[in-house]
């Protein structure tokens, strides 16, 4: 009996399948096992990314409150890092949004008045919404609104206020700058959502007296750490599915095959192929005979 000369050295299989979970085929590359490897790789981060393009990057996440626990995740964190950091995103969403105990919807606006204006301010985004309002003459004026908004908390008669500019055009025309104060809406700093809600009344001069003559409502965009792999309130699932229908249940599902189909390469990473390995023993030589004469 002699061994093969091609056998497969698993190495240490136990960091292999921790580098296979990790990052799908980087098990297979550390035994040397690198067509393998690329083909894993390629095809399970392939699918995953896929998922998480046609669910517009809102496929993937974990809620950890009871009750709201999406078990799905636990098929998709099987892709390993590119799901891991959905752990640390749940975690930082419930030490804001569980003491307001929200948890329905992406706005709040009540915001403020759990979590101090002042930490936030001075506030400067580029903003795209509406504006509904009334002119100096009178005149009612409306439109789609695109530009930048700075805001900031000033002294006021009752307390600390919010002042500031919206900059940019209404109806893609030039329009002078408007002057925002209180109240203003805002949603939270950390939400599934890519962009973050936002309206505040718009203040003119009236009689000689600041007059709260309308108000624009729109959005400002979240930082990629506040929203990437956040939970999901209801509103936003909601919306989300209103959006893409179904498509968003097949990408789900395109994230769920691609972590369950790491779980298999992790396998093979610890315990080597099935068939193949070259430390089969070789046929004696009459059973060789006799699988000869049978064909």
């Amino acid at each position: 009996m002699t061994e093969s000369h091609n056998k497969i050295e698993l190495k240490n299989p136990v960091v292999a399948a921790i580098l296979a979970f990790l990052i799908p085929g980087a098990g297979h590359f550390y035994q040397g096992r690198t067509f393998k490897a690329a083909i894993y790789c390629f095809c399970i981060l392939s699918t995953f990314f896929c998922g998480m393009a046609l669910g517009d990057w809102k496929t993937v996440y974990y809620q950890s409150e009871p009750g709201k626990r999406n078990l799905g995740y636990f098929a998709q964190v099987g892709v390993g890092l590119p799901a891991l950091p959905a752990l640390i995103q749940t975690s930082r969403y419930n030490k804001v949004v569980s003491p307001i105990r929200l948890g329905q919807n992406d706005f709040d606006a009540n915001y403020f008045d759990s979590h101090p204006y002042h930490q936030e301010m001075p506030l400067e985004a580029p903003f795209e919404g509406t504006l509904l309002d009334r002119t100096d003459d009178g005149k009612n004026i409306s439109g789609q609104l695109e530009g930048s908004i700075k805001l900031k908390t000033v002294p006021g008669e009752f307390g600390t206020e919010i002042t500031g500019v919206f900059e940019g055009t209404l109806d893609n025309k030039p329009i002078s700058a408007l002057n925002l104060s209180d109240p203003v809406g805002i949603g939270l700093p950390l939400g599934g959502n890519q962009r973050r809600v936002l309206e505040c009344a718009v203040v003119r001069e009236v009689n000689g007296r600041r007059t709260d003559t309308g108000h624009i409502e729109g959005s400002i965009p979240r930082p990629f750490l506040n929203w990437f792999e956040m939970p999901l309130s209801n509103q936003e699932l909601d919306d989300i599915n209103k959006k893409l229908g179904k498509r968003y249940e097949f990408a789900v599902v395109f994230t769920w095959i691609a972590g369950l189909l790491n779980l298999l390469v992790i396998w093979d990473a610890f315990e080597g192929p099935a068939y193949g390995r070259g430390d089969e023993e070789e046929a004696a030589p009459k059973d060789k005979e006799k699988t000869n004469s049978k064909c």
